[in-house]
């Protein structure tokens, strides 16, 4: 099933995608291990879907790289953020991509992530790289400056071809990993990468709390 549904506003997908129907299980322990982040990032308020925020779009996605086939990755299914309880069901398993097309080749029931092909360019972009985690958080964003955040910037659009060549360069500049950086142009917009779930998350997480303590210190622009 090939398709294609450009579009400006948050969640729709930009690229062309050949979706299939899943030819293998997930693995009880890497699901289990995305779902809790997941769930965790959710409670707080980075990934989501609520009517005030964004139209009213679910909002942030997961992904990880596979262990047994380290050029694919699973990814959260495009506009499952609201999802209470993720199943199987709600994780696209991305079997290959043409950053230069556009283009992505998946398994699974539902659409990949609008932001795809960005999870897809951090993956190339460092062998080092098996978690990417895309919030959205108002806070870490809005004190990028203080926080000495890497960004990407705001004349770049959210799931654009200049996006993924955005972030190619931002990993070129920024060699430390776990890495979390902020996209100017889509707002709200927060991605942490690293080698593990913990190495990511922690990292994620860590900047929340130093934002919002920088924010109850009066200290915002």
């Amino acid at each position: 099933m090939t398709q294609s549904n450009p579009g400006d506003v948050e969640g729709v997908v930009h690229f062309a995608y050949d979706l299939q129907s899943p030819t293998s299980e997930v693995e009880t322990g890497l699901y289990a291990e995305l779902d809790s982040w997941r769930t965790l990032l959710k409670r707080i308020g980075l990934i989501g879907q609520a009517p005030g925020r964004y139209d009213g779009f679910g909002f942030g996605n997961l992904s990880v790289r596979l262990p047994d086939a380290p050029a694919e990755f699973l990814i959260t299914a495009s506009q499952t953020s609201g999802v209470e309880s993720l199943t199987t069901d709600e994780l696209v398993r991305v079997t290959g991509f043409d950053l230069n097309r556009f283009w992505v080749e998946a398994e699974g029931t539902q659409p990949p992530a609008s932001e795809t092909l960005t999870h897809a360019m951090l993956y190339a972009g460092d062998e080092r790289i098996n978690w990417v985690m895309h919030a959205h958080s108002p806070e870490i964003w809005g004190e990028h400056q203080h926080l000495r955040l890497p960004v990407t910037p705001s004349e770049v659009p959210y799931g654009s071809p200049t996006m993924v060549r955005a972030v190619s360069r931002l990993l070129t500049d920024n060699l430390s990993r776990p890495l979390v950086f902020a996209t100017l142009g889509h707002t709200d917009g927060v991605f942490a990468c690293g080698g593990s779930s913990r190495d990511s998350g922690g990292l994620l997480v860590t900047y929340l709390a130093r934002a919002m303590q920088l924010q109850t210190l009066g200290l915002n622009p």
